[in-house]
C-alpha cells in the first residue's frame, strides 16, 4: 500500500510538472489588471506549494529527506539570501516585497517562488525519460505561442478584443518570446544535424523555422545577432555528426529563417512582409547609457544592497539624466533597466551584482565543460544524447540574454526551466542525493522506524501554505475586482466606485488602488459641478444642498485617498503628482488648495526631477495667479531640461509679454516657431505666429482661461474642510542652465 501510494504521488508530481511547463507560456486571462504576466503568477504560485506540499509528503512516505544536490544550489540560494536582506533594508519595503502592482516580476515573492520552483523541478525530474517528457511539454507550450504570435503579425486574431494587435503575444511581451524560443531552438537545431531521435528531424525542422521566423519577424537588432549565434553555435558544436542529410535540411532551415529576416527590411515591388514588419510595433528599451547612469548613481547612494527588488522604476525618475529628455518617448516612465545586470546593480547593490555573476560563471563552467566533451569521444562523462548538449547552449544563450535584456517573468522561468533538465540531464549530478535526519524516530504499528524531520517539515509547510493561500486570495480577489472598476470607468461611475472600495478593502496596502479611487472621487464630484454648477443660461446654477454636500464627500474621500498612497509609496512621483492634481483642481471650492498643490508638486519634483512636465506644470499654476517671475523660473526650468519643449517655450514668452518684457517675450516665441513644423502643426504655427505678430506691434493684451467644474470660484456653499493649516511650500532648486538653450 505504502509503496502503491509512494508511486502514485510520484506520477502526480511529475504530471503537475508537466502541465506548469506546458501551460505558463500561453497562459493570460482578462480578469486581472495585468493580463499575462499576473495570471501566469498565480498559477505558478498555486502550482509550486502543491509540488512542494507533494515533494515533502514523498520524503513521509520514503522515511527520508532526501534533496537532490546541484551545482547552482548555492549561487541561487545566495542570491536569494542577498534579496531578501535587500528587501529588509528598502525604503519601499511593500514594493520590494510585492513589486509596485500590477508589476509582480521582480520582486522579493516573484523571486522566491522562481527559486522555489527550481528546486521542486530538479526534484521531479529524475530520469531520462522525464525529462524527455518535460521538454516536450515545454516546447508544446512555445509552440503555441510561436504560432499565435506569428497569426497576430498577419492580422489572424484570436477571439478576444484586447487580443486584436500585430504585436499580440501570449507570454506579454515580444522580448518574453523572442526570449524563450531562443533558449529553446537549440535542441531541435542539434537535432536536426544529429538525426536523433529525441526529435524526429521532421518536427524538429517545423520546430527550428517555426522558432526562427517567428524571431525573425518580430525580433530587434541584438536579437538578430543572438539568433546567427544560436544557429552558428549548434552548428560548431554538433559538426562531428554532421550527414548529408543533416546538412542539407539544416542548411535549409537556416536559408528559410534568413530569406525570412532579410524580407522583413529589404522593400521591393510586392514585398507585403516588409510593410507588416515596418508598421510592427516595436518594444521600447531604455538606453544602455541612460540605464547606465541611474545604475550608477543608485549604487552611489546605496552601494551594498541597493534599494530593495522591484524599485527600479522610483530609481528611475529619482536619477535619470537631461539626455533623456531629447527621447522621443521623453514622457515615458520605465521600470527596467536596460540589462538584468544594470537591474540588480540598481535595486540589489553590488552584492546582488557579484551573486548574478557568480550564478553566470556556474552555468557557464558547467556549459562550457559539456561542450568541451563533445570534441572527445570515448570518455565517460561525455553526453550521451543531444539533450545535454543542446540544453548546455541554451544555459549559455540565457547568460547571454540577461546582458541584452532585463528579464521577465516567462524569460526567468524558462531559464530556470533550462537550468534544471540541464543538471538533472548529468548522471554525477542526478545521483548526488543528500538526506537530513533530526535524530528522532517514531515507531509504526509494524515496528518500522519513521524519521520525524519530513513530518516537522509537512506541518511547518502545511501552516506556511494555508497561510499564504489565503493571502493570495485576498490579492487575487483584490485584483479581480481592481480589473472590474477598470473596465466601468468609461461606462458607470457608481460601479466603478463600488468596485475599487472592494479591491481596497481586500488588499489596502496597494497604492495603484488609492491613486484609483482618489481620482474616481474626484471625477463624480467634478461632474456633479459641471452638471448643477453656474452656467452663463444659469448663473446660479441648480445645486442642492445633498449636491453640494455629496460634492464635500466625494472630494474629502479623493484628497485622503491621495494621502494615503504617498504613505503607502512615498518615493512614487506619480502618486504625488495624482495628489498634486487633485488639489490642484479643487481651487474653487478650497481656500488652501493652491497652496497645497505647489507643496505636492514639490515634493514630485523631488521625487521626478528632470521632468519638465511636472515643472511647466508648476509655471502654469503660478502664470494662472498672475505671479510671473516664478512662472518663468518654472518655465526656464522645463526648457533648460528639453530645448525642444514648444509648449514651455510658448508659455514663457507669454509670461515674458505678461511682465511687460516684450523683447524677450518676442525673442522666445521666434524660438518658439522654430521647433515647430508648419505642415504638421498648423494650427499651432498659426497661434505662435499670431503671438509674435502681437509682440512686434506691443499688442499687449491680457488672456484669462475661463474656468469649470470644480475650478470654478461660483460654487457656494461648496466647500472642503481637511485642507487646513496649508503647508511650506516645498520649492525645488532651480535647474542648471543649458548651454543648447538661449534664453534671457
Amino acid at each position: 500500500m505504502k509503496n502503491n501510494l509512494t508511486v502514485f504521488v510520484d506520477k502526480v508530481i511529475e504530471s503537475l510538472l508537466l502541465l506548469v511547463a506546458g501551460v505558463t507560456p500561453f497562459l493570460f486571462l482578462n480578469k486581472t489588471t495585468e493580463f499575462y504576466e499576473m495570471p501566469k503568477f498565480i498559477f505558478l504560485l498555486v502550482m509550486t506549494v502543491l509540488l512542494a506540499g507533494l515533494t515533502i509528503f514523498s520524503w513521509i512516505l520514503k522515511g527520508k529527506v532526501a534533496i537532490n544536490r546541484t551545482p547552482l544550489d548555492a549561487p541561487l540560494l545566495g542570491f536569494l539570501a542577498i534579496i531578501l536582506i535587500s528587501t529588509f533594508f528598502s525604503g519601499t519595503r511593500y514594493q520590494a516585497i510585492y513589486g509596485d502592482f500590477p508589476n509582480i516580476h521582480g520582486s522579493a515573492v516573484s523571486w522566491v517562488l522562481y527559486i522555489l520552483l527550481y528546486f521542486v523541478t530538479v526534484s521531479g525530474l529524475k530520469d531520462s525519460t522525464r525529462i524527455k517528457n518535460f521538454l516536450y511539454a515545454l516546447y508544446t507550450g512555445a509552440a503555441v505561442v510561436a504560432l499565435v504570435t506569428l497569426s497576430s503579425f498577419f492580422g489572424i486574431f484570436l477571439p478576444f478584443d484586447f487580443a486584436k494587435g500585430v504585436n499580440f503575444t501570449p507570454t506579454g511581451s515580444t522580448f518574453s518570446t523572442i526570449a524563450l524560443l531562443i533558449l529553446l531552438l537549440p535542441l531541435p537545431l542539434v537535432s536536426i544535424i544529429n538525426g536523433n531521435k529525441y526529435f524526429p528531424r521532421y518536427l524538429a525542422v517545423i520546430l527550428a523555422v517555426l522558432f526562427g521566423v517567428t524571431i525573425a519577424l518580430t525580433g530587434a537588432i541584438t536579437t538578430y545577432i543572438v539568433l546567427l549565434v544560436v544557429f552558428g553555435l549548434s552548428f560548431y558544436v554538433s559538426k562531428d555528426h554532421l550527414s548529408k542529410t543533416g546538412l542539407v535540411l539544416f542548411l535549409a532551415s537556416t536559408v528559410i529563417v534568413l530569406l525570412t529576416l532579410v524580407s522583413g527590411y529589404v522593400p521591393f515591388h510586392g514585398n507585403k512582409i516588409q510593410q507588416l514588419e515596418a508598421n510592427f510595433p516595436k518594444e521600447i528599451q531604455l538606453p544602455l547609457s541612460i540605464s547606465w547612469k541611474i545604475s550608477a548613481s543608485t549604487f552611489r547612494d546605496a552601494p551594498f544592497f541597493g534599494t530593495g527588488p522591484g524599485s527600479y522604476l522610483f530609481n528611475f525618475t529619482l536619477y535619470k539624466p537631461t539626455e533623456f529628455n531629447l527621447q522621443n518617448y521623453w514622457n515615458f516612465s520605465f521600470s527596467n533597466a536596460y540589462d538584468e545586470f544594470l537591474q540588480v546593480l540598481s535595486t540589489l547593490g553590488l552584492l546582488g551584482f557579484f551573486a548574478l555573476v557568480l550564478l553566470c560563471v556556474v552555468v557557464i563552467k558547467n556549459s562550457n565543460k559539456i561542450l568541451s566533451l563533445t570534441q572527445i569521444r570515448n570518455i565517460k562523462d561525455a553526453p550521451r544524447d543531444v539533450a545535454q548538449l543542446a540544453l548546455a547552449i541554451s544555459a549559455i544563450l540565457s547568460v547571454i540574454l540577461l546582458l541584452i535584456h532585463a528579464s521577465t517573468l516567462i524569460s526567468i522561468v524558462a531559464t530556470l526551466f533550462i537550468f534544471a533538465a540541464l543538471m538533472m540531464s548529468q548522471d554525477n549530478v542526478r545521483n548526488n542525493a543528500t538526506e537530513f535526519s533530526m535524530g528522532l524516530k517514531a515507531s509504526t504499528s509494524h515496528n518500522q522506524q519513521l524519521d520525524l524531520l519530513p513530518v516537522v517539515i509537512f506541518i511547518l509547510f502545511l501552516v506556511g501554505s494555508v497561510m499564504l493561500m489565503f493571502r493570495l486570495s485576498t490579492i487575487a480577489s483584490a485584483d479581480y475586482y481592481h480589473r472590474l472598476a477598470l473596465s466601468q470607468a468609461n461606462r458607470n461611475g457608481a460601479l466603478t466606485y463600488q468596485y475599487l472600495q472592494k479591491a481596497e478593502t481586500l488588499n489596502p496596502q496597494v497604492d495603484l488602488y488609492r491613486v484609483d479611487m482618489a481620482q474616481t472621487n474626484f471625477a463624480l464630484a467634478n461632474i456633479i459641478a459641471i452638471q448643477k454648477g453656474p452656467t452663463k443660461d444659469n448663473p446660479k446654477g441648480s445645486l442642492t444642498d445633498k449636491d453640494k454636500q455629496t460634492i464635500q464627500t466625494l472630494l474629502s474621500q479623493a484628497i485622503n485617498e491621495g494621502r494615503a498612497s504617498v504613505v503607502l509609496s512615498p518615493r512614487s512621483s506619480r502618486d504625488w503628482e495624482t495628489l498634486a492634481s487633485v488639489y490642484q483642481n479643487i481651487t474653487g471650492v478650497a481656500n488652501n488648495a493652491l497652496t497645497f498643490a505647489l507643496d505636492a508638486y514639490g515634493k514630485t519634483i523631488q521625487r521626478d526631477p528632470m521632468n519638465p512636465a511636472l515643472r511647466f506644470t508648476v509655471g502654469q499654476i503660478y502664470y494662472s495667479i498672475k505671479n510671473y517671475d516664478l512662472a518663468i523660473r518654472f518655465f526656464t526650468d522645463a526648457v533648460n531640461l528639453k530645448p525642444d519643449y514648444t509648449n514651455a517655450y510658448f508659455d514663457l514668452a507669454l509670461a515674458y509679454r505678461e511682465k511687460g518684457d516684450f523683447a524677450d517675450a518676442q525673442l522666445i516665441a521666434e524660438q518658439s516657431l522654430t521647433l515647430i513644423k508648419k505642415d504638421t502643426n498648423p494650427n499651432d504655427y498659426k497661434l505662435v505666429s499670431s503671438l509674435i505678430a502681437d509682440l512686434k506691434a506691443k499688442n499687449v493684451s491680457q488672456q484669462s482661461a475661463s474656468e469649470t467644474g470644480l475650478k470654478s470660484k461660483d460654487l457656494s456653499g461648496v466647500g472642503v474642510t481637511n485642507l487646513n493649516n496649508p503647508p511650506q511650500v516645498t520649492t525645488p532648486s532651480a535647474v542648471k542652465k543649458n548651454p543648447q538653450v538661449k534664453l534671457p
